[in-house]
């Protein structure tokens, strides 16, 4: 019986050593690219219920942006936001105010693409009332106080509701140009 075990030991030995080098030679590896994407892609940090406040140099206050909860990915740097709100307060301009579902914001926040029941209000000013703005997508650059869209958009003033097919505003010179598929009807006025 004795002989029997010993005989079959070298095999026993041989297959442990396979098993081995087979996993010594997967872990000299490291993760395989799709194992690795899923690694690089898990977020560094998360805030919850967060403000950020950017400034010129002057200390004045440009924008400010508000979120439930915020998830930041080093693998590119980028930032996503759910139920961001955003905020232009440049001094002289109207105040704009930004609501979205969610926002993916780039790096160094030059860029930020809000999706799902995004809805800019603009306050009055300078002979223009209180303007909403809808739509499902709107690509905000803060620091040039623009925001646009390729996608329908709703545009409800006081005396008129526009609809269109993309925008681009300017919040610095007040401006708004309509892309396509521009409809308007005017309220009568009482």
């Amino acid at each position: 019986m004795i002989s029997r075990l010993f005989s079959g030991l070298p095999l026993l030995v041989l297959a442990f050593l396979m098993a081995l080098t087979l996993w010594l030679n997967q872990s000299a590896r490291g993760p395989s690219p799709v194992q690795e994407g899923a690694l690089r892609r898990a977020p560094d940090y998360m805030i919850e219920n967060f403000s950020a406040v950017r400034m010129d140099h002057d200390g004045v206050t440009r924008h400010v942006l508000f979120a439930k909860r915020m998830l930041h990915y080093p693998d590119d740097d980028t930032t996503d936001l759910e139920q961001p709100r955003f905020i232009n307060t440049e001094p002289g301009k109207p105040q704009m105010q930004v609501d979205a579902d969610e926002a993916k914001m780039s790096g160094n926040g030059e860029d930020i693409y809000l999706t799902g029941n995004v809805k800019v209000l603009r306050s009055a000013g300078k002979g223009r009332g209180e303007t909403t703005m809808t739509t499902s997508f709107l690509h905000l650059i803060p620091d040039d106080g623009i925001a646009k869209t390729d996608k329908p958009v709703v545009i409800t003033e006081a005396n008129a509701i526009i609809n269109a097919v993309g925008m681009e505003v300017s919040n610095r010179t007040q401006t708004t140009h309509l892309l396509s598929q521009v409809r308007v009807a005017h309220k009568k006025r009482r």
